[in-house]
């Protein structure tokens, strides 16, 4: 099957106009008249994705992360981006990302993390714009817990190595908010609509202090961890779209070390 077809089906399930208007989602990387008989999976494209995916038998690469995020100035080694650009082009794989459009999704990733999580009565923060599920979720926990029980099932949960909790462990916490990747702009967001916590990646110090301020718990957790448990939800969109064999890679995401 062609790329080009592979891709317009995918977008039939996962619409590109669901994407946020700064992403790079879609086709980056590749022809959309090249043929491929089957599709690897991975969180994102890195040389050693695209050389695993290659190595497969792959002629696409389906990814969550955009292949290119921000603007290449260089086609220069050594880059990281370069490296990977190279390794497809030179193999003749085609690189496809979905990104805010699945994150987004009914079925996407911050369903499948609420899902994860035991949530009920589970709905978007930021209301669909599209027709999309919208973006983060909040929704509530099977029954009050303290912050530490919550970090743990989190923790549990969503496979993760660690997690870092800020609050009151005196309390309990009924309604959870949360927002997968890097969802500090969806906080207040969370705030407003009542959460008793709020669980995302990448926080700075300023919505630390934020949280803090609101009387808030917050859970911070790694950003790649977080939202690797959705991509056998997105692998299998891809098999359905496609009716090719979809091969999920193991993504090499790096965690701190805990010292």
């Amino acid at each position: 099957m062609r790329v080009g077809e592979i891709a317009k089906r995918i977008e039939e399930r996962l619409p590109l106009a669901w994407s946020e208007d700064w992403d790079n989602a879609g086709l980056t990387i590749g022809d959309p008249d090249a043929e491929t008989e089957r599709v690897a999976v991975s969180l994102d494209a890195t040389e050693r994705s695209v050389c695993m995916a290659l190595g497969l038998g792959c002629k696409m690469l389906v990814t969550h992360h955009p292949a290119i995020f921000r603007p290449v100035n260089r086609i220069v080694r050594p880059s990281p981006v370069v490296g990977m650009i190279s390794a497809a082009l030179s193999g003749g794989l085609s690189v496809y990302s979905a990104h805010t459009n699945w994150d987004s999704s009914p079925g996407g990733v911050n369903v499948t993390l609420s899902n994860l999580l035991g949530l009920s009565g589970v709905s978007p923060i930021e209301p669909p714009k599209r027709g999309e599920w919208g973006m983060g979720a909040i929704g509530r926990m099977a029954a009050p817990v303290t912050l530490t029980r919550l970090a743990r099932q989190v923790k549990d949960a969503w496979g993760l190595s660690a997690v870092t909790a800020y609050g009151d462990d005196e309390s309990t916490l009924s309604l959870a908010a949360l927002c997968g990747g890097a969802g500090s702009e969806l906080m207040q967001a969370a705030l407003d609509l009542g959460a008793d916590v709020y669980i995302t990646a990448d926080v700075s110090y300023h919505y630390i202090l934020h949280a803090q301020g609101s009387r808030t718990c917050l859970i911070v957790v790694n950003h790649g961890e977080m939202e690797r448990v959705s991509l056998p939800g997105l692998c299998e969109v891809v098999r359905e779209a496609s009716g090719l064999d979809a091969v999920l890679l193991e993504d090499d995401i790096w965690v701190p070390m805990i010292i």
